[in-house]
């Protein structure tokens, strides 16, 4: 027997900061996944060192099956997502090992239920919902899930830098985090017109104040070039990783070809930083399974 599941990473967050009254964000999903596949053909020893086989025990438990009478099979995660970059790789191995794991025991679980269970191993993103949902990832709750995920590019900008999100979320931001409340709110404001009215430039305006915003917090190197760019070529907006390295800048592939925001990138030398770059489209969020 055999279970796969996949689960997409993110290009960091749409938005994230002091929200309705607490800290919350909401995640875009994009086409770049973790896949796990439970195997009982070749059995590796269960060691629970990984966040992967952790997770795998933790659903276990959740659905009342004692250690003695857990599934003796091997646990393999195939992921190329960079790592401690802010893309959400951790949510993708954590959820889609839930995911399968819950298939293997026959049991259904919903988005709602993979998220508590993530949020038991660690902070998670919002990319584990099909569509655009603000989500208090501190608290493991759903606070509104929209009915619209745009069909849209994002050239996603790494750097050899990289940032533990356990390891940023140890200091407090909550002094820059009420600072930026208002604007922030402005940003939110934003996108639920955007998600009223499916507005792709209202959505960007959205995440590129957030993305602004958290200059104050974790400053991305470059931003002022990168929205140069975005003016330039009249783009739709940039979002970072809020807790992360990276940087998306959207675009509308029917309108403009992605090596023209690259040639003005490497034009003003912003590639220096970013040595990473690639081309992905937003999908579909949510953990698959197919056997």
């Amino acid at each position: 027997m055999e279970v796969k599941a996949k689960c997409p990473a993110s290009c960091g967050e749409l938005l994230q900061g002091w929200i309705q009254g607490g800290e919350k964000l909401i995640s875009y999903p994009i086409n770049w996944f973790s896949e796990v596949t439970l195997s009982d053909k070749i059995v590796a020893p269960s060691t629970g060192e990984t966040k992967a086989w952790r997770a795998f025990h933790l659903t276990c438990e959740h659905f009342g099956v004692p250690k003695n009478e857990r599934p003796n099979v091997s646990l393999q995660v195939k992921s190329t997502i960079p790592v401690a970059k802010g893309m959400a790789s951790s949510t993708a191995d954590i959820a889609a090992t839930i995911g399968a794991t819950a298939s293997w025991l026959k049991q259904p679980v919903t988005d709602t239920e993979i998220a508590k269970l993530c949020l038991q191993l660690e902070p998670t993103d919002s990319t584990i919902f099909p569509t655009l949902t603000l989500f208090d990832h501190l608290e493991g709750i759903t606070i509104h899930s929209t009915n619209w995920l745009p069909k849209l590019g994002v050239v996603v900008l790494e750097p050899l830098t990289i940032l533990e999100t356990a390891i940023f979320r140890q200091e407090s931001h909550q002094k820059q985090l009420l600072q930026n409340e208002e604007k922030l709110a402005h940003g939110f404001a934003l996108f639920e017109q955007a998600v009223e009215q499916h507005s792709i430039s209202l959505l960007g305006e959205a995440a590129t104040i957030s993305a602004t915003c958290n200059q104050t917090i974790l400053a991305k190197p470059f931003f002022k070039e990168i929205l140069e760019v975005i003016e330039q070529l009249d783009l739709p907006g940039v979002n970072v990783s809020h807790s992360g390295t990276v940087v998306g800048i959207f675009y509308e592939q029917q309108k403009i070809d992605p090596l023209e925001i690259l040639f003005e990138l490497e034009r003003r030398y912003i590639t220096t930083f970013y040595s990473r770059y690639y081309f992905r489209e937003w999908t579909t969020g949510g953990v698959q399974i197919s056997s």
